[in-house]
Formats: structure tokens, sequence, C-alpha cells
């Protein structure tokens, strides 16, 4: 469909839709990362277990994700993108059921296969960046299009709080929004110029995890990578529980705390993309991560030993700069590694590590507190972090890194 089309065109027409997609991916996001849970709370009165399993959903997504991209090399007819339209529309048709459901265990096995769904295209998409974008450009394409991700967030976040503040049913109008926005996305995949990917010889859904005994750079890339990655989600859901649990000694505000965990680093998140892509460009990989973990480590530092409202919200920023650079890192840096008929098993078997950091790590922060003060916390999210870059300052003289400067 695509073969007549210039590399210059596909890269045009990827940057555009992928656009598109991105802006409806926030929409969801809003969902899946915020409200789903409100609306567990508020309209259905869940179960404090099953709401920890409404925030795993994300993580177990991420987590099976390879698994689904073994499935994309079993044909010879579908690209992609074909296989991403399929969950985008997957996904609305999901939401849609959900509007109908009085059941809290039906909302909740719905809204928890929506969310598994949502996440299938990511590796996917490594394919598409590392096909249809030159190396030099990826970095630069890839930050501007996060930039779009958040902005949703940040448009439409309060007033669909103000919706369900006003009247609890107004959550299915916000799900009907939601299903829109995922066929939106659904038919913004569908215009990405992608291939069929080529037939792996896989034995079965897990055989891509063996590239983490065959590649011994990617597996401690992966294991230093989690270190970092333990640090950061473990003490997420925590800094909401620090500001506004009165045991803690601050009291503040649930608009204050809105503003530390939610606004701010979102904003600084957007404002800073373009310039980590920039960064990523130009830069070896391994000095972008440990800037990463600069940046959160200060932050988690100053946001768990201070009470001071000022200096929690400047440690805000640090965290929500970290996430711009997170961003772009986690998506893009298998590509300066892996073959490139191999971008997408690489990025299938990245965001599954990922997933399971992130589905283990709440579930360990969360019990921290009965044990550790939120001050040992910050620390051992910062011990962690410092050893995440000695780890990755270890690999930089790696041959296989030797060219990065030049892609």
């Amino acid at each position: 469909m695509f073969e007549n089309f210039s590399k210059t065109e596909i890269a045009k027409k990827t940057f555009l839709f992928d656009s598109c997609r991105c802006f409806c991916s926030g929409v969801l996001e809003l969902l899946f990362n915020n409200f789903a849970l409100v609306m567990a709370i508020r309209v259905f009165d869940a179960p404090k277990s099953n709401k920890k399993i409404l925030v795993a959903a994300w993580f177990i997504g991420n987590f099976i994700a390879p698994m689904t991209q073994i499935f994309a090399t079993k044909t010879k007819r579908f690209t992609t993108m074909d296989f991403s339209k399929v969950y985008m529309l997957s996904v609305a048709a999901i939401i849609l059921a959900s509007v109908f459901v009085d059941s809290f265990y039906a909302f909740f096995a719905l809204i928890i296969a929506a969310t598994v769904l949502f996440k299938q295209p990511a590796p996917l998409m490594a394919d598409v960046y590392g096909q249809n974008y030159s190396p030099q450009e990826r970095g630069g394409r890839l930050s501007i299009v996060l930039m779009i991700l958040p902005l949703p967030g940040v448009l439409f976040a309060r007033k669909c709080g103000q919706l369900i503040d006003a009247d609890l049913q107004n959550y299915k109008l916000i799900l009907v929004l939601a299903a829109m926005a995922a066929i939106g996305s659904g038919l913004s995949f569908s215009k990405i110029p992608a291939r069929v990917l080529p037939p792996v010889k896989a034995e079965s859904i897990f055989s891509n995890f063996k590239i983490i005994a065959h590649d011994k750079l990617f597996a401690m890339m992966l294991f230093w990578w989690s270190f970092a990655g333990i640090a950061t989600q473990m003490t997420k859901p925590l800094r909401a529980e620090y500001l506004i649990n009165p045991s803690c000694g601050i009291g503040m505000s649930t608009a204050v705390e809105a503003m530390a965990c939610t606004s701010i680093p979102l904003a600084f998140r957007l404002l800073t993309s373009l310039v980590w892509g920039k960064f990523f460009d130009k830069s070896r990989v391994i000095i972008l991560k440990i800037a990463i973990n600069v940046f959160l480590a200060f932050g988690i530092w100053l946001f768990f030993f201070t009470k001071i409202k000022g200096v929690i919200y400047l440690s805000s920023a640090l965290i929500g700069i970290a996430y711009g650079g997170g961003e772009i890192a986690l998506s893009l840096w298998i590509t300066r590694i892996a073959p490139r008929e191999k971008f997408s098993a690489y990025a299938g078997v990245n965001i599954a590590v990922a997933g399971l950091v992130g589905l283990t790590a709440p579930f360990i922060g969360y019990e921290l507190p009965e044990f550790l003060t939120f001050r040992q916390i910050g620390l051992c999210a910062v011990v962690l972090l410092i050893i995440s870059s000695v780890g990755f300052l270890s690999l930089l003289r790696h041959p296989r890194f030797a060219n990065e400067s030049k892609p």
C-alpha cells in the first residue's frame, strides 16, 4: 500500500497520524490511569484489593505485550498497524459495554480487559519507528508526539472531575468519550505506514524472552533499568499518601496534592519532551539514562525530605522532567542496540520487563510504610537510582556503543 512512497513521505505520514493517535491515547490514559480508579471508588465503592488489581492492569498489559507480538509474526497478510487497529476498536467496544453494566465486578473485568488491550500496540509501534524514521530523526519526531500525549490530561482532567462531582452518573459520559477516542486511535493506526512482521522461529508465545539469554548487553541494560524502575514505581503511589496522610504532619489539601502529584509533573514532562528527544538523537543512550536518573534522584529526595510546599513543587517539577526523558528512552533505547529486523521483538521484551517491575513495585511500596518512614523510603529509592547509574556507567565502553554517536 505504501510501496510507492518515498522515505520522506513515509516519515511525514507516520508523524501526522501518530500525532493524532497520541492525542486519542492521551484521553484513554486519562481514563485508565486516573478516572477508572475514581469510578471504582466513588461510583462502585470498590474493595481495596480490587483497586490494587485495577491499578496493576496497566502493567499486566505491558507484561503480555511480547506474547501478542509473537502472534503478529504468525500471519503473512496483516501489518503491525492492522493488529493495532483491531486492538483499539476492541478497546472501544469493551468501554462502551462498560457503560451498560451496573455490577462493579462486570465493570472491573471490562476495564481491566480494555486496559490490557490498550497496551498491546506498544512493541508494534517500536517496529514502525525503527522502519519509518531514520536514526537521526527518531528522537526528535517521537519527542513531539509525546508532547501531545499529556495534553488531554491537561485540558480535560479537571472538567471530568467536575462532571463526576456534579453527578456520579456522569461517569458514563466519560466512558462514551473514551470509547470515541479509542475509535479515533484505531482509525489513526490504520493510516500509519507499516510492514508485515517477518516470521520468526518461535516455539511458544514466550520465545522472545530468550533474547535476554542470548544478548548479554540487552540483559544487563534491562537489569540496571529495573533498579530505576523499582525506585520510580514504588514511590509513585506513596507521594499522594505522604502529602495527605495526617500522620506525616503535612496535612495538605487535595488540590495541592493534585498539583504536586499530577499537574506539575505532567506539565514539565510535556515541556521537556522535545529537549529530551534532541538529546537522544545527539547523545549516547547511557548518558541519557544516567541524566534521567539524576533528575529522579534529586526529585524523590527533595519530595520526601521536606514539608515546604514550594520545595515539594520543585521536586515535582524535577520528577516531571525525568518522566519526559523516561518516555523517550523507554520507547527508543532498543533501537541503539537491536538488529533493525528485531526492533519489535526487543521492544516487546523491554515493555514486558517494565510491566513486571511496574506490577510488583507499587505493592512493595504500599507495604514499606509498615516498616520504614517516608524519608527512609525516599532514601532507598535514591540508593536504587545510584546503583542503576553506576551499572549503566559500567556499560558505557561496550563495543556495541562504539559508533552510537554516529547512528
